[in-house]
């Protein structure tokens, strides 16, 4: 694709993708089937096509959608879309956009996450335990060594001036320490759980007003 999507692949990896079909449209804002000397994956509800007669205005809004194909799901997400909404496309530029070759998808085929946000399905971001407790030391290992420099070179001062840096490395780690363990409760009493079983997904969805509302918002032409 010469413009990829960036995917946001679930488990099991499923190459779900945008293939290109032989179709013919009509009309003066239709795109017609043009093939593409690209390498496109085996299966999708996309295709590359060439609008002609029609100059398109791709925006540079964020989007993020659902494609669901049985029992599994991808998610994409790209900046740069617009809306066709005679033939009800979610229209993308390609590298060839000056030529007039865009991909496409019927809007009806896929779902639209609302203001382009997804789920992070990374494992450290679903896993409120370890998140807290490791953001939380960084967090208190900084607070310490700021706050720590000052007194640590005070008691040094007060002794033989030898012990400045045991003395700091002890305020940084005391701290840091009470950091992760406030980390460690706060993060999952905030998410109410220590690790979330959502590893992917719209976080939330467009009322049916609301979308059509964003959609006339990103109109190609």
């Amino acid at each position: 694709m010469e413009k990829m999507l960036m995917k946001f692949r679930p488990l099991p990896l499923i190459a779900v993708a945008l293939y290109a079909v032989a179709f013919l449209f009509t009309g003066c804002a239709n795109p017609t089937h043009s093939y593409l000397p690209t390498d496109i994956p085996e299966r999708s509800k996309g295709e590359y096509v060439k609008y002609e007669g029609v100059k398109m205005q791709p925006q540079g809004t964020r989007i993020s959608f659902e494609s669901k194909m049985g029992d599994s799901l991808t998610m994409f997400q790209t900046t740069g879309f617009c809306y066709d909404p005679q033939n009800d496309y979610l229209v993308f530029p390609t590298s060839r956009s000056g030529e007039g070759y865009y991909m496409i998808i019927p809007t009806d085929s896929v779902t639209l996450c609302k203001n382009g946000e997804v789920w992070n399905n990374s494992y450290f971001s679903r896993n409120h335990l370890l998140r807290g407790i490791v953001i939380g030391g960084i967090l208190g290992g900084g607070i310490g060594a700021f706050a720590g420099f000052p007194m640590a070179a005070i008691f040094s001062l007060m002794g033989d001036g030898s012990n400045f840096g045991l003395l700091w490395g002890i305020f940084a780690g005391s701290v840091a320490t009470i950091g992760a363990a406030t980390g460690a409760i706060v993060d999952p009493a905030i998410h109410q759980s220590f690790v979330d079983d959502i590893k992917f997904g719209c976080p939330s969805y467009y009322t049916e007003e609301e979308l059509q509302e964003y959609l006339n918002k990103n109109l190609c032409y």
